[in-house]
């Protein structure tokens, strides 16, 4: 399958010769994105603690450089596309945070991703080369979620802060956007909402009712958040935009 796309040059450009970095696809959505990426040619290299690719641990955000570095070397025609899904959720409330919770949340949800993203604004900008980064924030940061965890929503709101500004600043060559997922039907993520109501509540029960809290009654499907990266990369004429994909949660 070839698909033909235009770049923010105003050339026409074949998606199946562009490389994409994607962050966190180990499993869950990062792997729902990476799949779909390669089922429409993309060559992909996966960052991430366990990798066959670039092993490393991103909440150490002052490695960043050199992460960024043993990615271009599985790039032998550079990469066009970053996807910044790695992230980390916190329990509990915030008054019972530690600051140890803290640091471990804003080092990988927002420094890890920022300093990434910084290495491939710096790569992009010396190189005259049109690049996208797509980062993965949260509906718990967006007006109306409601119940959220404080750590979590603090976090991902600020990689929903940075997001403009970058895309103004680096705009025309470079397109920055983000995609809010609400609740994604994940292992991890059934998982913490099981958690979140206490060891006595029956999990398919707290499943459905966090589903009726949306207008589509249902979860997200991870292989819904890949279609939204790459609608984001289809249409050039996105950036700077928080694309909420959520099943309608926060619809009041």
């Amino acid at each position: 399958m070839t698909l033909h796309m235009r770049t923010s040059s105003g050339e026409e450009d074949k998606m199946d010769t562009r490389t994409a970095v994607v962050t966190g696809c180990s499993r869950g959505i990062g792997a729902a994105i990476a799949n779909r990426l390669r089922l429409c040619a993309y060559s992909v290299i996966e960052i991430q603690r366990t990798s066959s690719h670039v092993p490393a641990d991103l909440g150490q955000w002052q490695k960043a450089p050199d992460t960024w570095a043993r990615a271009m070397k599985l790039a032998p025609h550079g990469v066009d596309l970053l996807v910044l899904n790695a992230g980390a959720s916190c329990d509990g409330t915030f008054v019972e945070a530690e600051p140890d919770d803290v640091t471990r949340c804003f080092d990988l949800n927002v420094f890890g991703a920022l300093m990434l993203a910084r290495e491939a604004l710096r790569y992009w900008t010396a190189a005259h080369r049109p690049g996208h980064i797509v980062m993965i924030g949260s509906q718990a940061a967006l007006p109306g979620a409601g119940e959220a965890n404080v750590l979590y929503a603090a976090s991902k709101g600020a990689m929903h802060a940075a997001m403009g500004p970058l895309a103004r600043e680096y705009g025309p060559l470079i397109r920055v956007n983000c995609i809010a997922p609400g609740d994604v039907a994940t292992d991890t993520e059934r998982a913490l909402v099981a958690r979140g109501r206490g060891n006595d509540a029956e999990p398919e029960s707290a499943w459905r009712e966090v589903a009726a809290r949306s207008a589509l009654g249902r979860w997200v499907q991870a292989d819904e958040i890949a279609d939204a990266v790459l609608f984001l990369e289809r249409c050039a004429a996105m950036t700077g935009a928080i694309l909420n994909v959520s099943c309608g949660t926060s619809i009041h």
